[in-house]
């Protein structure tokens, strides 16, 4: 496809900061006629992947730039702010910005591979992200016996309804007790344990749909199922005895009625509705709470073709439709919880996914709730960026466009036909894009890395957020090494595989000594995350799981066996010890337990 107007890989400062278009001269046009410095902003370059740079690989991961400097700056205006920031609600000014952004970011259609001109980075369908993809390697394999790529999907599909959920509708609806007392305690834990991470509402909305439950009793409204929900979640959260399984311990006497009103609301209404979908992410985070992510995604698909209804419905007057705080912060939790659940489990889509490179980042409506905010809009653009990494490193069809595999193609071989230098290019461009995003994080919130305590679990997600990206972006080259290692003690294979340009690289074995700090990091921060209930027990297990499969990997590899930690079965017992305390009968943790019982390090075989 032949286009007529040329655009600047990266505008000067000058155009970049007022949208303008960019010829790429130096000096630009624009500055010429404005009499302004022309200046352009220097990449971090790293001169041994210059030649070897994909051109529109690197130009579509530059696209994001002003996405994350949007990010920045609607942070750092957050966090210095007294009062609400005032933004236009109109939809017309974030599509209106994502095209201005496209003004000065080249086209890369044109000579190029169609499958490295999406527009955006979408997580493909059948990619080698998924934690299961690692029981499928041939060293695992050897160890464990074959796993279906699906096998987490299977158990959690055949996994009962809790409780009384398996009977929603067998009895007349029963009406919990609305001791006045009660509630405002379970609210009250609510507001500090379950909100912070996904602040849908204020307080202050929340007590208008309390007083309205309170005076009309049995009324079968949306707002009475929210009030239900909200007085589960704050059960699960709570201290008390009994137990933890028991109906009571998980507020399934106020989660039966909410979950009846809002699937009736769901079926027979005919109008979409932002607080339905806000109903129907507060039971997804109700059953993220009890480790059931299929039941969780379920909820939050269905929230998700709501809001999608919305924005149809106001097509018609796309300039000028308005989205409000609250549906802005609703489009971002379906987001964020549907590609969690795609990039765990590779679920089928709602289609939200798309709209995540043009919504408008939410704002803070509350000085007090700042901060929840700023977590919040943080944490979304992390969860953009794991996009990207999955689309640029890990999709399937990069497997099957090979032709110097060493291994059989298939998603669990896509880092291996992308080439060293383009591996390379793509490693630096994203761990560049990570590096600020965390830098974005405003100094009083963003967590230090490492180890040292936190203040907060907000603060501990984002933590762990940037060492997941941190160990997938930098996985294939650990994986690279530890297959190839194996592959030449086949004789067979010896000739093919000598010399190897990737155990003889230190650059190489720096990136997996980054890969293997990266995991075990995590594993120390996410001990105390597994140990309680929150809405990424689930996935935060998973990647326990994945990091100790990496570690094992890296610590049966000759070549890295010298970057694994001497004193690895402390940890993978410390892991194992907050495991089973959810490992039910023929639930996920189970099975996530007995894998990783059978890794044995070598520490523990000195032993």
């Amino acid at each position: 496809m032949n286009y007529t107007r040329k655009r600047a890989l990266l505008a000067c400062d000058f155009c970049r900061h007022r949208k303008r278009r960019c010829d790429g001269k130096k000096p630009c046009s624009t500055c010429k006629d404005s009499n302004a410095d022309c200046v352009y902003k220097e990449l971090p370059f790293d001169s041994r992947v210059e030649d070897a740079s994909p051109t529109a690989v690197i130009d579509r991961l530059a696209r994001i730039e002003s996405l994350l400097e949007h990010q920045s700056q609607q942070i750092n205006q957050l966090s210095t702010q007294s009062s609400p920031v005032s933004y236009p609600t109109s939809q017309a000014d974030y599509f209106s910005a994502y095209q201005q952004q496209s003004e000065y970011f080249p086209s890369t259609s044109a000579a190029v591979d169609p499958q490295l001109d999406s527009p955006q980075f979408l997580i493909p369908k059948g990619h080698a992200t998924l934690p299961s993809t690692l029981l499928s390697l041939p060293r695992v394999r050897d160890l464990l016996g074959e796993y279906p790529r699906d096998y987490f999907f299977d158990i959690e599909e055949k996994l009962p309804l809790p409780g009384l959920l398996g009977t929603l509708y067998d009895n007349p609806l029963v009406w919990p007790s609305l001791d006045p007392n009660t509630l405002d305690a379970l609210a009250k834990s609510y507001f500090q344990n379950v909100h912070p991470h996904h602040p849908l509402f204020t307080p202050s909305m929340f007590r208008s749909w309390q007083a309205q439950l309170i005076q009309e009793k049995g009324m079968e409204e949306i707002g009475t199922s929210i009030c239900f929900c909200i007085y589960a979640l704050g059960t699960v959260c709570s201290d008390q005895g009994g137990t933890p399984e028991s109906d009571e311990a998980v507020g399934l006497h106020f989660f039966q009625p909410a979950l009846r009103i809002m699937l009736h609301k769901l079926v027979w209404e005919f109008r979409p509705s932002i607080s339905l979908c806000q109903a129907l992410l507060l039971a997804a985070s109700y059953f993220s709470h009890l480790g059931r992510p299929l039941h969780s995604w379920k909820m939050a698909q269905f929230s998700s073709r709501n809001f999608l209804a919305l924005v149809e419905s106001r097509k018609h007057n796309l300039p000028n439709a308005e989205f409000e705080e609250t549906e802005l912060r609703t489009f971002w939790q379906c987001f964020t919880v549907e590609c969690d659940r795609i990039a765990e489990l590779d679920v089928p889509r709602s289609g939200i996914e798309p709209l995540g490179d043009r919504m408008r980042l939410p704002h803070s409506t509350d000085p007090a709730d700042n901060e929840n905010t700023i977590y919040f809009i943080a944490e979304h653009a992390i969860r953009r960026l794991l996009n990207r990494i999955h689309n640029s490193l890990y999709g399937p069809e990069i497997a099957q466009t090979g032709s110097n595999s060493i291994l059989p193609a298939g998603p669990n071989q896509a880092w291996q036909s992308l080439g060293l230098q383009r591996l390379l290019a793509l490693n630096t461009e994203l761990n560049r894009q990570l590096e600020e995003w965390y830098n974005s994080i405003p100094d009083y919130l963003r967590p230090p890395k490492g180890t040292l305590p936190l203040p907060n679990d907000r603060a501990r997600v984002l933590r762990l957020r940037y060492y997941a990206a941190r160990h997938i972006i930098h996985r294939p080259f650990l994986l690279q090494i530890a297959n190839r290692q194996q592959e030449s003690q086949s004789p067979s294979s010896s000739s093919i595989l000598s010399p190897d340009p990737y155990s003889e690289s230190p650059f190489f074995l720096e990136k997996c000594e980054i890969c293997i700090d990266s995991c075990l990091t995590y594993l120390y921060n996410a001990v105390e995350m597994i140990d309680k209930r929150s809405p990424y027990l689930w996935t935060f297990s998973q990647s326990c799981m994945a990091c100790l499969l990496m570690l094992w990997m890296a610590d049966k590899t000759p070549r890295l066996h010298p970057y694994v930690p001497p004193n690895m079965q402390p940890v993978q017992n410390m892991v194992l010890a907050k495991l089973r305390k959810w490992a039910v009968k023929d639930s996920s943790f189970a099975a996530e337990v007995h894998i990783i019982e059978r890794l044995f390090f070598s520490d523990a075989m000195e032993a």
